[in-house]
C-alpha cells in the first residue's frame, strides 16, 4: 500500500513538473512575441504551432539547431529574411531556455 502512494504521489509530482515547464515555454514564447504571428492551431502566413510540432517532431536538435542559428528551417525557408531578427533573439537565449521553448513548441 506504501509503494502504492508513492507511486500515485510520483505521478502527480511529474505532471505539475510538466505543466511548470510547460508554462515556463510559453514565457519564453510570449517573452519574444512569437504568437503575434504564430498561433496555436491555425497558421495563416505563418504556421501554427501545431504545424511546427507534427514537421519538428522527432527533431528537436534540429528545431534547437535553428534557435541557434546553426541550420536553417525545414518547415519555411523562403521567410529566411522575415524570421532573421527573430533567431537573432532566440540566438541570445540561454540554452535551457532555447530547449524551453522547443519544448513549449512540441507539445502542440
Amino acid at each position: 500500500m506504501r509503494y502504492l502512494i508513492l507511486f500515485v504521489l510520483s505521478g502527480f509530482l511529474l505532471i505539475g513538473l510538466n505543466a511548470n515547464a510547460e508554462q515556463e515555454g510559453k514565457e519564453v514564447f510570449d517573452s519574444l512575441h512569437c504568437a503575434m504571428c504564430h498561433k496555436p492551431d491555425t497558421g495563416t502566413s505563418s504556421p501554427s504551432l501545431k504545424e511546427m510540432s507534427a514537421v519538428y517532431t522527432g527533431k528537436e536538435s534540429q528545431l534547437l539547431g535553428y534557435f541557434k542559428g546553426e541550420v536553417e528551417s525545414i518547415m519555411t525557408p523562403a521567410k529566411k529574411e522575415t524570421m532573421k531578427r527573430y533567431i537573432e533573439k532566440t540566438k541570445e537565449l540561454k540554452a535551457e531556455d532555447q530547449k524551453r521553448l522547443a519544448d513549449f513548441i512540441l507539445s502542440h
